[in-house]
């Protein structure tokens, strides 16, 4: 059954793709984790890149997200069940927490800016379990900022037939069922103003970038420098002359945006300490 159940998942996948010039990054679905890459945060004792990249206003942009898929889980489905349906498993002493399949998972990213869309692999984004896949967020964006992008998870698992045990009366028939709906991750995408540039060529660097110490912020030019957090609280602000080395107790961990400025110019970049 196993096998026929997977040949038409293959078929299924076969039928639809083709409609995201995406593919999964082998990186990502070599873990084994279920769940949207890559990661908006560390995750312990995995040295994974974060975040999506940066875009600039009126360039294209072009970023691909990871899905890997589900297969079974444990859960309490309780909540998911009619009040009379936990009732009568409590009475016949039997557990709400079980092992269910999971049937299909539909991804949903929410957020983007104007001028940015995204592609699944499959064009209903519904992947069937175990069935990895991706996102293909692109466009031009037309609008600048920082935006959250959430990516939503729509997870239908498949409940088995509850029966009360010996008498095999029916509690509950098998049935599918939705798990409401949730983020699987959630990204801050900085669109830069690139109308404020001089030139799109940035004339400072940050590295290194993600960061779990220190980093270097280089510059060809005197400039005045600026570092917030996502709060948008200034934590960090110097002029400095061609280089400097910060370390992460003087601004602490998380995401920040630099701002890097003269008369005539200003650059914005999104920096990550771990």
């Amino acid at each position: 059954m196993k096998k026929i159940l997977l040949f038409l998942s293959l078929t299924f996948i076969f039928i639809t793709q083709g409609f995201s010039q995406c593919n999964p990054d082998f990186i990502f679905t070599s873990l084994g984790l279920p769940g949207v890459y890559p990661p908006a945060i560390q995750i312990p004792n995995l040295p994974l890149p974060l975040g999506i990249a940066d875009g600039n206003l009126g360039s294209n942009y072009s970023q691909t997200l990871t899905l890997v898929v589900l297969e079974d889980t444990t859960m309490d489905v309780g909540f998911l069940l009619p009040t009379a349906a936990v009732a009568a498993m409590s009475a016949a002493g039997i557990s709400t927490t079980m092992t269910v399949d999971v049937n299909h998972v539909t991804f949903d990213v929410q957020g983007l800016p104007n001028g940015l869309s995204s592609q699944c692999d499959i064009a209903s984004c519904q992947y069937p379990s175990s069935i990895d896949g991706c996102i293909q967020l692109s466009g031009i964006p037309t609008v600048a900022g920082t935006f959250s992008v959430p990516v939503d998870m729509t997870i239908n698992i498949q409940i088995p037939a509850i029966t009360v045990p010996v008498i095999g009366t029916v509690i509950f028939p098998a049935t599918p069922l939705d798990i409401p709906t949730f983020s699987a991750q959630t990204y801050d995408l900085f669109i830069s103003d690139a109308t404020s540039l001089k030139n799109i060529d940035f004339r400072s660097k940050i590295y290194p970038n993600p960061s779990n110490s220190d980093f270097t912020i280089e510059v060809n030019s005197p400039m005045n420098l600026i570092i917030y957090n996502n709060l948008g609280q200034r934590v960090f602000s110097e002029k400095i002359i061609n280089n400097i080395k910060i370390n992460k107790s003087e601004i602490g961990s998380g995401i920040f945006i630099v701002e890097i400025s003269d008369n005539n110019s200003v650059e914005k970049h999104k920096l990550i300490i771990n």
